[in-house]
């Protein structure tokens, strides 16, 4: 059976993610690498270190999410220096792969400038780092926001010196929120051919499987609980079997809860959708 795990957030200690995930039973998770409620990366101890570098081979995978200040389609203040420092950190915490948002055109004329800013961060990117992943997510964003639509990652493929080496995460709450009708049967396989022919199979590596309380089109990144948004249960369920993302590792991103036992609950509500 395919790897479903959660978002965890950070409070103290890194390696209490891991271990959290291991009670979970989850052999994967994703985290940022900023505290919970704040914009401060944590404090990571050596000891910490290595109980994270121990603790990461007990997982198929360990997704590091790159902080919002990472805007590398950016024109200026693009954030390359905090999205370097994350994924030598991730790395030497055992990391496997780091997730991105494409960015904003910011002090850019158009979004296709703002592309072209991206695609030279990226290559930057690949040729300082041979180890870690790095898988751009689509956005829920419109204007100059690159990657809410998907043609935007056909541009910049044919802008990157190893295209091969960067790739995707759909997350489902943004392609609906950007516009993409995902809900209608006929036209979520229309959105998923279209996945298909822009990233390839082969390049899709994650799904955030995720809810929204927000109606299609409206262009807001704000998630819901399963069973508790506007695509609804048959829909995410179809989207995690369609034979592109039936063996695809899912990442949940759901919204604060207060217990450990709602997270189980919800995770263990993903992975029985899978099992059906």
């Amino acid at each position: 059976m395919r790897p479903i795990g959660l978002h965890l957030r950070l409070e103290e200690h890194l390696s209490e993610l891991f271990e959290k995930a291991l009670r979970l039973k989850s052999s994967i998770f994703q985290c940022f690498l900023l505290t919970q409620g704040s914009n401060q990366y944590l404090k990571i101890s050596e000891e910490d270190i290595k109980k994270c570098q121990q603790l990461s081979k007990k997982f198929d995978a360990v997704y590091l999410h790159a902080s919002y200040w990472v805007n590398l389609a950016g024109k200026r203040n693009n954030g390359w220096r905090a999205f370097q420092k994350e994924m030598a950190l991730g790395k030497l915490l055992g990391f496997t792969h780091i997730i991105i948002h494409p960015g904003s055109a910011t002090g850019c004329e158009t979004k296709d400038e703002g592309i072209v800013y991206l695609s030279k961060a990226l290559n930057k990117a690949l040729s300082l780092e041979k180890d870690m992943k790095i898988v751009l997510e689509n956005a829920a964003h419109a204007k100059k926001t690159v990657g809410g639509d998907l043609a935007d990652f056909a541009k910049l493929l044919t802008l990157l010196n190893e295209p091969e080496r960067i790739f995707f995460c759909i997350d489902t709450a943004h392609a609906h929120s950007f516009g993409y009708d995902i809900v209608d049967e006929k036209q979520q396989d229309l959105f998923l051919e279209k996945v298909e022919q822009i990233i390839g199979k082969d390049k899709l590596v994650l799904l955030h499987l995720n809810e929204t309380s927000e109606k299609r089109g409206s262009f807001i990144d704000h998630h819901a609980a399963l069973q508790k948004g506007q695509i609804g249960t048959a829909a995410l369920q179809r989207f995690m079997k369609h034979p592109l993302c039936k063996d695809v590792p899912i990442i949940l991103e759901i919204p604060l809860v207060e217990t450990e036992a709602e997270e189980k609950q919800l995770l263990m509500l993903a992975k029985s959708w899978d099992k059906s």
